[in-house]
């Protein structure tokens, strides 16, 4: 039987960070996850500078940087033929978005938890709670799927969309949401650094171009709910199309000359619906997307992830033991941004994001609080009072 101060279910942004800064506070720390790694998984990949600050802080950032070679990018949005373009707001010194792909990413902060002192169990999955997660009966530990009991006197579920740790708290998803697009997304190797981040949207077609680490790029596009579907040379057909749409952001004749070194992955329109869960309760808690999802096309995910890392481990060691505070803070987070991401995640209409960006790409200050919405300088419920009407 083993026993610990904290067991965190789940080993990516969200649990490994939050592993390493209880690990450092002195607590003893177990993470649970059912992967190895490194291991991919779906993932917008932006890392926008107030998460690279978060990664800095880590000191995850320089284990990244010793590892290999990163982009750190300034941000383009290209809407209806409209363009947006500059640096973000800097953040503790960072003023670039990087984009490592997750394998790569997902190492650094594995490594970076065990070398704090967590003890991972990895390859392991949690097949119950000992306890129901109510006042009488709190959560005071996992049963793992070979029978083991561990105990701690608090579980931590980063767990992703597919929550193990919510499931089994029969946790409901509350103010659902959802965007219009599907998406498919491939790696590739041979074209050029153009040192953006890129967001293109047209009436029926969105686009996005990051470069990961080492020269690699990835290459997104979105369509409707028809586009993940079909067969696999249907899907290759429909991705190819999409990309043939923004001749501004992509080069076609260079893509052909380039080497694709993955395979096409999908994320159809159903798996990125966002939701809150309730947060927290006697003996438990969830942080990253086990709590909280917001529409893939904003990027915030991996951020989101090491702020409820960063705040919980305050909170839990110092602050707010008790967690009375938390589902506030996480409301009052993902105020504005919630329903932008969904925004962001359906098509523009000429009609009412036209004028938009037209006043975007003529106003400097305006075009200068769009970009601070990514770095959550700015809320971006409150566009509409500095000078634009992109939250109306």
């Amino acid at each position: 039987m083993s026993t610990y101060d904290f067991i965190v279910v789940g080993a990516r942004a969200a649990g490994s960070s939050l592993a390493t800064l209880l690990a450092r506070s002195g607590a003893k720390v177990g993470v649970i996850d059912r992967d190895r790694f490194p291991r991919d998984t779906l993932s917008t990949h932006t890392v926008f500078p107030n998460g690279v600050a978060r990664l800095d802080q880590l000191g995850v950032l320089d284990r990244l940087l010793e590892r290999h070679e990163l982009a750190f990018m300034e941000h383009r949005s290209w809407v209806l033929g409209r363009q947006v373009a500059g640096r973000y707001p800097a953040v503790n010194g960072h003023d670039g978005a990087i984009a490592p792909r997750r394998v790569v990413l997902d190492a650094a902060l594995v490594d970076a938890a065990r070398e704090a002192g967590a003890e991972l169990r990895l390859g392991n999955a949690v097949a119950k709670l000992i306890g129901t997660g109510t006042e009488d009966d709190p959560v005071s530990g996992v049963v793992l799927e070979n029978g083991e009991r561990v105990y701690a006197r608090r579980v931590l579920g980063a767990d992703g969309r597919a929550s193990t740790v919510a499931r089994l708290l029969g946790l409901k998803k509350e103010r659902e949401m959802s965007g219009e697009c599907s998406l498919s997304f491939a790696y590739w190797r041979g074209l050029r650094s153009d040192w953006y981040v890129t967001l293109g949207a047209t009436e029926d077609a969105m686009f996005t171009r990051v470069e990961c680490e080492d020269g690699i790029h990835m290459i997104l596009a979105g369509g409707d709910s028809e586009h993940t579907h079909g067969s696999r040379l249907e899907r290759e057909r429909k991705y190819f199309d999409v990309l043939s749409r923004f001749p501004d952001l992509l080069d076609m004749v260079e893509l052909e000359r380039a080497t694709l070194v993955s395979e096409l992955r999908y994320a159809p329109e159903s798996l990125m619906r966002g939701y809150f869960r309730r947060p927290s309760g006697p003996g438990w808690a969830l942080l990253g997307d086990a709590a909280h999802f917001k529409h893939p096309a904003s990027a915030q995910g991996i951020a989101d992830a090491l702020a409820h890392a960063f705040h919980l481990a305050g909170a839990l060691t110092r602050s707010d033991p008790e967690l009375r505070r938390y589902r506030l803070w996480l409301d009052d987070r993902a105020a504005g941004h919630y329903e932008w991401s969904f925004k962001l995640g359906s098509f523009p209409r000429e009609e009412t994001a036209g004028p938009v960006f037209d006043r975007l790409e003529r106003d400097p200050a305006a075009a200068r609080d769009y970009l601070g919405t990514f770095t959550r300088h700015v809320n971006p419920g409150e566009l509409s009072a500095r000078r634009t009407q992109l939250a109306a």
